[in-house]
């Protein structure tokens, strides 16, 4: 009887040896200690948010991902990807396997991934210096990159082919939510994107359209679209990144708005140090003009700058300052490190000192 236990406890053991030999734990820890405010709001100093410091956990994540060998080049693919909060013990972070998490296949043919996921749109990005934090311009409620993870998504990668990798996104609205003339929304989204990178050079270009816009119960836009494009060229030491935006919004009453974005950056690595320098512009958002409001009054900009020094490949320690300026009807926000109560017309800004770690 010893004997059968011992030998299932190792059968066991190799069992699971096995197992986790094609599964990876992985993550980033990403804290910062930050001194922010957000001053001029339109309405007057009421609705400022006064200088306050705050520990912020930067979009910190903890991932699990696998794969199985099915022969004849054929894989199954597995992640499932968890935002965490290590600031304040994870209360607002929601569901689990709230960011990119899927199951799929991946072979000769690239790969086809089913689950909760980044678009093709967003996944081929800007060149961002300090990346998910407030210093980030990109995000729904950011400069650039202005969209959202899919859930209920369906998404396909191409293998790269002599530079170029294409992807492609599905994702239906399974809620179908009832409008106030009874009918029921559809916002599925579709999304395509390509990219082209040959040694020092990387460009792409991609396209979006998400369906029926609701506000409250009431049809906004027949659909929302946004095109863009990018170029990255790295030369020596040195980054250089430029990219632009364009969203269009088909109105269900009333004129069609459109609103253009911009950005510029650079990164410069010097030894252990990587400084980074960034700017992002939002334009005017045409046909949203009223008779109070000019359309000029939804620009923002956001500069930021930014210094990290590596005390290892996977632990960097870093400073930043940046400051994103809305004109009178722009609520523009750190996506990823949100300031709370930033009313129209205020100006976010934050200082801070982190620490990130890759695992």
């Amino acid at each position: 009887m010893r004997i059968t236990r011992f030998s299932l406890a190792i059968s066991l053991a190799l069992a699971s040896h096995s197992v986790l030999a094609d599964s990876t734990v992985y993550g980033t820890f990403n804290t910062a200690l930050e001194s922010v405010s957000a001053t001029g709001a339109s309405a007057g100093p009421a609705s400022d948010v006064r200088q306050t410091q705050r520990v912020t956990s930067n979009t910190s994540k903890i991932g699990f991902k696998g794969h199985e060998d099915l022969g004849n080049g054929l894989k199954a693919l597995w992640q499932v990807e968890q935002e965490v909060s290590i600031d304040d013990g994870g209360a607002r972070k929601g569901a689990w396997a709230g960011r990119n998490s899927f199951v799929g296949l991946e072979g000769g043919f690239g790969k086809v991934l089913l689950g909760n996921h980044d678009s093709a749109y967003k996944m081929f990005g800007y060149l961002v210096p300090l990346e998910d934090g407030s210093a980030d311009f990109t995000g729904k409620d950011g400069l650039i990159n202005r969209v959202s993870r899919l859930k209920n998504s369906v998404q396909y990668r191409s293998p790269e082919l002599a530079g170029w990798l294409l992807g492609a996104s599905y994702a239906a609205d399974e809620a179908r939510t009832q409008t106030s003339n009874g009918q029921r929304s559809n916002g599925q989204v579709w999304s395509l994107a390509a990219r082209y990178r040959q040694d020092a050079l990387q460009t792409g270009v991609a396209f979006q359209r998400n369906g029926e816009q609701l506000s409250g119960s009431s049809l906004l836009a027949n659909h929302q679209d946004f095109w863009k494009a990018m170029l990255r060229y790295t030369l020596g030491n040195t980054e250089l990144g430029v990219g632009v935006e364009h969203e269009r919004m088909d109105m269900a009453s009333g004129r069609d708005q459109r609103q253009t974005a911009w950005t510029a950056a650079v990164t410069q690595r010097l030894g252990a140090w990587t400084l980074g320098l960034a700017y992002a512009r939002l334009g005017s958002r045409q046909g949203a003009d009223t008779a109070t409001l000019k359309a000029a009054d939804y620009q923002a900009d956001q500069w930021a700058l930014s210094a990290g020094y590596d005390l290892s490949k996977r632990t960097q320690l870093y400073g930043f300052y940046t400051r994103l300026n809305n004109r009178a009807a722009a609520t523009r926000n750190f996506d990823s490190s949100a300031i709370n109560g930033v009313a129209a017309g205020a100006n976010p800004s934050a200082v801070g000192l982190g620490i990130s770690h890759q695992f």
